[in-house]
């Protein structure tokens, strides 16, 4: 049975409009979807002495173990509050843990989880492939304290978190995290 004009008309919009829809959804790749509703994460212990930064995993084993090593920095993990990263005396050591975290590519926090070493005053930052780097403000963390900031990000270009330490005047990075 042959259709009316009017209703093959409908039915021809209708099957257009489903046509354009179709196409539309098959030209958003499948990837950049999926990670629009993730949260990625990226961390990595750390070490950070005046002579230098440790990867936890990558240039020693642990804290115990690098403590085995260089007992000279023992005092500043058994009383914090005792060593100064001021004071020319004594051997400075802060140890913990920074991380990135994206959520649905739309803000990134920071964050530092000190768990030994003596205060410190640090300023995070977020760099976006495509977009420059943003900072937070400065501020103070002692041990056992975990400090963090969120930066707002595009929903393209990998971020990289970054904590910058003033008493060492040394920058700290995460790897790059995918945001596309």
């Amino acid at each position: 049975m042959p259709l009316s004009p009017g209703r093959a008309k409908r039915t021809s919009r209708l099957t257009a409009l489903a046509a354009m829809t179709a196409s539309v959804v098959f030209l958003v790749p499948g990837t950049a979807f999926a990670e629009m509703g993730q949260v990625r994460t990226e961390s990595q212990e750390i070490i950070v002495t005046e002579e230098g930064v440790y990867e936890v995993g990558e240039d020693v084993e642990s804290l115990d173990a690098f403590l085995t090593e260089n007992p000279e920095y023992e005092p500043a993990v058994a009383d914090p509050e005792g060593v100064s990263t001021l004071d020319t005396n004594s051997l400075p050591l802060t140890h913990g843990v920074l991380t990135t975290r994206t959520t649905r590519c739309e803000s990134a926090t920071v964050s530092y989880s000190k768990r030994s070493g003596s205060e410190l005053t640090i300023r995070f930052s977020l760099a976006q492939l495509g977009s420059g780097t943003k900072n937070g403000p400065g501020i103070g963390i002692v041990a056992g304290q975990t400090r963090s900031y969120t930066f707002s990000t595009r929903n393209f270009g990998n971020v990289q978190g970054r904590m910058y330490v003033h008493q060492q005047d040394k920058t700290f990075r995460n790897g790059y995290i995918s945001c596309r």
